[in-house]
């Protein structure tokens, strides 16, 4: 074989390896371009199934500024996967309930609370939006809060809370529109005397899908968790009713209720405690574990969460990933 013969091959060859080694980084790229979208896609946005996340940043939402292209969709099993994390600290507890007792500290039972640290009985939207947040989105200031877990009777205290804002399974996320000022839900039913749908309220072990009435015993490696999901149908006039309920709705199949015409972000949220292995004896502040509920306020920046929605959820973006940095235990698997 001729000289020139032999140097063309070996050209042809470093080609080939050289063209082979970028192919196989791109693929790797790929891979971990797509890595947390693709367990959100496993987990899908619907009522009892969670992603695992939380927010990066403080202020702006992990998305595409207004006017650039259309991302690309990574849809899950209802379809669509655009959602708001809010990874929210524990921050107090009081016998308080701001909804359901206001003006009436301590006759309440027992609550956890999370997101913004000066919620009690007194709590108004201008108190809320003056007062401080555990919520790593510095915009949220809202409200949150469910019973206290009780261990042989002893208070647990929470590692910690994320709330997800999605659209419900089957709505067109184009369709939600901001929730109003002070909007006061509540989701759950705390006088419950059998199992509720798992579709709505339930426990589970770190980051699985199969939700259970109780809790469940859970590896150490998976601890417990509460995951409440609240209605998403507005009435467009209320933003409470004397039973706390009536002004708000869910959708069935992607559609409210002609008394509730109105698309609002669907909230689940999750409270995830330092709880695995046997010898426990659980129930809540509230009674049995099957009486799980929790409550919200909206006290959200109102411009801040207007953006959040139609860069994120209209968009079908997902923003607040969470980094599932080892030190942070809230969801770990």
């Amino acid at each position: 074989m001729s000289p020139v013969r032999v140097l063309v091959r070996a050209r042809r060859a470093r080609t080939a390896a050289v063209l082979g080694l970028l192919t196989l980084i791109g693929l790797i790229a790929g891979a971990c371009t797509d890595g947390p979208r693709g367990i959100l896609d496993a987990a899908g946005p619907q009522r009892h199934r969670e992603a695992d996340g939380a927010h990066h940043g403080h202020h702006a939402p992990v998305g595409p500024p207004a006017g650039a292209p259309a991302p690309a969709r990574h849809t899950g099993p209802q379809g669509r996967v655009g959602q708001i994390a809010v990874e929210c600290g524990y921050s107090h507890s009081a016998f308080d309930d701001p909804i359901v007792h206001p003006g009436h500290p301590g006759r309440s039972h027992r609550h956890d609370f999370f997101g913004n640290t000066t919620t009690d009985a007194h709590s108004t939207l201008a108190t809320l939006l003056e007062g401080d947040t555990t919520c790593q989105k510095r915009m949220d200031t809202a409200a949150y809060w469910a019973p206290s877990l009780l261990d042989h009777g002893e208070p647990v205290v929470p590692s910690g809370s994320i709330a997800y804002y999605r659209a419900a399974p089957g709505v067109d996320p184009t369709e939600l529109e901001n929730y109003p000022p002070d909007l006061r839900i509540v989701a759950g039913d705390m006088t419950a005397t059998e199992p509720q749908s798992t579709d709505l309220v339930g426990w589970a072990c770190g980051l699985s899908s199969r939700h259970h009435a109780e809790p469940p015993t859970c590896p150490a490696s998976a601890p417990l968790r509460a995951v409440i999901t609240f209605p998403d149908c507005w009435d467009g006039v209320r933003t409470d009713s004397p039973d706390h309920r009536s002004h708000m709705a869910n959708s069935e199949a992607g559609v409210c209720p002609a008394t509730h015409p109105v698309h609002v972000p669907q909230l689940t949220f999750v409270v995830a405690y330092p709880i695995s292995g046997e010898g426990h004896d659980l129930s809540l502040a509230s009674g049995p574990p099957i009486t799980l509920h929790a409550d919200f306020v909206n006290a959200w920046d109102h411009e801040g969460l207007g953006r959040e929605i139609e860069l994120c959820l209209h968009r079908d973006v997902v923003c607040g990933v969470s980094s599932n940095r080892g030190e942070e235990p809230l969801f770990a698997t």
